[in-house]
Formats: structure tokens, C-alpha cells, sequence
């Protein structure tokens, strides 16, 4: 049984189904399980060390909350709730207390340990790269066509004012693109990464 038919077995045993509930990917690599409703979506990734890690998107493609659901039957109830529509506050403080908002630095990081733990194999050198400099670790990592991208944490994903993007030429060569600025040469990673934190250091 799959992780899915799992969770559509607990929430029919318990009078709610999850017709739209499926495998797949979301834009931060592959998901055990995803749910897309009215508000966006939230995903759900299973970690080797056993844990499970449940997510919630708002409209705009934010990480609107997150937290390690504790059993299958908890994963179940958030995603009922968040088909049904119960809104994001009750949603936390209410039907699944493990879930965590509000917090930019705690959100930022749990991007960061998706990416990490659960991201794209040819993301996995930048990635490793820009996570381990502090000033890039600060900002919020957004992945679009493959691509990883560093957005100032203030800033909204579709209003954004400072950022930038590690364009792969291979696993191991980009080119950084600073918005509203030309694409650099090509570089090695830690070249790349030095690039971008000597530009976001400046933000």
C-alpha cells in the first residue's frame, strides 16, 4: 500500500475522503502526497529518519505553514481540513497544533531543509553550496524551471525586489543572475555562491 492509498483508507474510515489526494511533485521536488484545494495546495514528504513533514501553501505559492505531523492520522486530519476550507489560524490552533506559522526565519529554514533532504538531484550541489554561507542561508530559496533562486526575506515571491538565480549550464557550473542585472560568467559552485553572497550582502 503507498502512502496515499494509505491516507484515502483513514479519511474514508473516518466519513471524509480525499478524491483530489495524489503522489507527485511540487516545485521543491517530490512529495509523498499532495493536496491541491481552493487556497493552493499542501504537500506532504516522508523523511528517512521516519518523520513526516507536512506543508501548507497559500495562493501566491508562500509557505503559509508548516510541521512534523506526529501520525498518518494527523496528516489525514489536516488535509480534511484544509479541503473543507477551515482557515489558516484555526487551521494551527485547532485541528493540527503541530503546524508552525507566522515565523519568517523558521519558514525560511524548513525551505531550506526540503531542499536539503528532499530537492532536485541537480539541485543538490548549489544548494549544499548557498545553504552553507550565512548571509544566503538568510534568504528565502525559491526553485522555478529547475532553477534555484534566492529572494530577500522581506520580499513577496511576485514582488520581488532583490534576488537572484543560479543558472546551470551543469551540475557543477552556473551562471548567477541578479535581478534587473546582466547573468555572470560561468562558475564553478563555491565560485557561484561567493558571487551571490558578495551581491546579497549588499541588500
Amino acid at each position: 500500500m503507498t502512502f496515499v492509498e494509505e491516507l484515502r483508507e483513514h479519511a474514508e474510515l473516518a466519513g471524509a475522503p480525499l478524491p483530489q489526494l495524489s503522489d507527485g511533485r511540487d516545485r521543491y521536488g517530490p512529495v509523498a502526497a499532495i493536496l491541491f484545494a481552493q487556497r493552493s495546495f499542501a504537500s506532504v514528504r516522508r523523511r528517512s529518519n521516519g518523520t513526516t513533514l507536512v506543508t501548507v501553501w497559500d495562493h501566491r505559492g508562500e509557505l503559509a505553514a508548516w510541521g512534523q505531523a506526529p501520525a498518518v492520522d494527523d496528516v489525514v486530519n489536516t488535509l480534511r481540513a484544509w479541503q473543507d476550507g477551515v482557515p489558516l489560524p484555526e487551521l494551527c490552533s485547532a485541528v493540527a497544533r503541530y503546524l508552525q506559522a507566522g515565523d519568517p526565519a523558521a519558514a525560511i529554514e524548513t525551505l531550506w531543509s526540503v531542499l536539503t533532504d528532499d530537492g532536485e538531484p541537480h539541485l543538490h550541489a548549489i544548494v549544499a553550496a548557498a545553504s552553507a554561507d550565512p548571509t544566503l542561508r538568510a534568504l528565502r530559496p525559491w526553485v522555478s524551471h529547475g532553477t534555484l533562486h534566492l529572494l530577500h526575506a522581506t520580499d513577496a515571491v511576485h514582488g520581488v525586489r532583490r534576488g537572484l538565480a543560479f543558472h546551470p549550464t551543469d551540475e557543477d557550473a552556473f551562471k548567477v543572475h541578479v535581478y534587473d542585472g546582466p547573468i555572470g560568467p560561468v562558475q564553478d559552485v563555491a565560485s557561484a555562491a561567493a558571487t551571490a553572497a558578495a551581491t546579497a550582502a549588499t541588500w
